[in-house]
């Protein structure tokens, strides 16, 4: 299936629409793990100016779905299962130490607001508005240590974690009404409300263990040879 087959310009040629086509091409498994962008064939299915397929490029590159890599040049990122346990294992660090850091006295309020986000975004049933609410509710766990550096160093992972958690949406209907995420996240903030530190790293340990594991499945299974 060709990019012109898949991504429809509506008025002037538009740098954000073509991003935003790739985007959902790369997040729908349309461009695999891999797969090289040629800005020369997308211009050319478009008919487009490559300056405009190229500044399209340019915004993909932000949201870290493609990379340039030494033997193929501007491709999807295609993460090495040892890169995901990585990811996983920094991410599971942060948020366990944050677990262990709870007291009686801690001020959850970041968290429970957190948690109201993700279920007003629930309702809108657009995947990118709830990963963000998703990943809003870690990054309110991070903070619960109050350490700017840890904080500065959670928000490095979460391009990376973005683009898993966008995947299980689309894969695994993660964001589906009835999918349980909701339940999922009730579930750890229940276990930080409590304020006992071995059922609240118990809990996010075991999630954050589970969501590992779907998206080494799924990768694996879209990745080309």
């Amino acid at each position: 299936m060709s990019v012109a087959d898949r991504i429809q310009i509506v008025g002037r040629s538009s740098a954000q629409q073509i991003a935003d086509g790739l985007m959902d091409m790369i997040l729908e498994g349309a461009l695999k793990p891999g797969e090289r962008i040629r800005e020369s064939v997308i211009a050319d299915d478009l008919g487009i100016s490559r300056n405009t397929v190229r500044e399209a490029v340019r915004l993909l590159q932000g949201t870290g779905l493609v990379r340039y890599t030494f033997n193929r040049g501007l491709a999807v990122w295609n993460p090495s299962d040892d890169e995901v346990l990585d990811i996983y294992q920094a991410r599971l660090h942060l948020e366990t130490a944050a677990a262990a850091s709870l007291t009686p006295d801690t001020d959850l309020t970041p968290l429970t607001d957190a948690m109201e986000a993700l279920k007003e975004a629930m309702a809108t049933q657009d995947p990118r508005t709830i990963v963000d609410k998703d990943l809003d509710i870690h990054r309110a766990i991070v903070g619960l240590m109050h350490s700017p550096r840890l904080n500065k160093f959670y928000a490095e992972l979460l391009g990376d974690l973005r683009y898993f958690l966008l995947v299980l949406s689309l894969d695994h209907h993660e964001y589906e009404a009835d999918s349980g995420l909701e339940d999922e996240h009730q579930r750890i903030v229940t276990a930080f409300a409590s304020r006992d530190p071995h059922l609240a790293r118990d809990t996010i340990a075991e999630i954050i263990t589970e969501n590992r594991d779907e998206v080494r499945r799924i990768l694996a299974a879209r990745t080309v040879a």
